[in-house]
């Protein structure tokens, strides 16, 4: 078998897990986890120290840890992507044109801009898209 017929076949074992029951499970859980941390954080119930705490504890969590900056992504699943433009910067995008541009190289890091609708929740949370605390995003700087 050639290395492009070894790539097909790992794409096709990714798409078919990405489809299983148990990713669904996964999205699923995700999903409810963002919209409870997030009405938790509205209401006051958590404070900025301890969202990301509660976030880092549902294992769906999407974990990122790059320069001098910590983020945990909450609802990955929703079209959630994160790329490095140039060398220090990170943008976190919903792919509906919401998102966050994050300096990684200062100390601390700080969210540089908010791209579309995106909603501070707190200050280390947000929300991007419209404030349904689906795609959730919690900082640690």
């Amino acid at each position: 078998m050639n290395w492009k017929e070894q790539l097909d076949n790992a794409i096709a074992s990714i798409k078919e897990a990405a489809t299983s029951a148990q990713a669904q499970d996964f999205a699923a859980k995700a999903k409810e986890t963002a919209t409870a941390l997030a009405h938790k954080v509205r209401e006051g119930a958590v404070g900025a120290a301890d969202a990301l705490v509660e976030a880092n504890r549902d294992p769906s969590v999407l974990t990122v840890r790059f320069l001098n900056a910590d983020l945990s992504v909450l609802s990955p699943s929703e079209g959630i992507s994160i790329t490095r433009p140039d060398a220090a910067t990170l943008v976190v995008a919903d792919g509906q044109g919401n998102g966050l541009v994050i300096n990684a190289a200062a100390d601390p890091a700080f969210v540089a801009e908010l791209i579309g609708t995106v909603a501070r929740v707190s200050g280390n949370t947000f929300d991007l898209g419209p404030e349904d605390g689906i795609n959730l995003v919690v900082t640690k700087f």
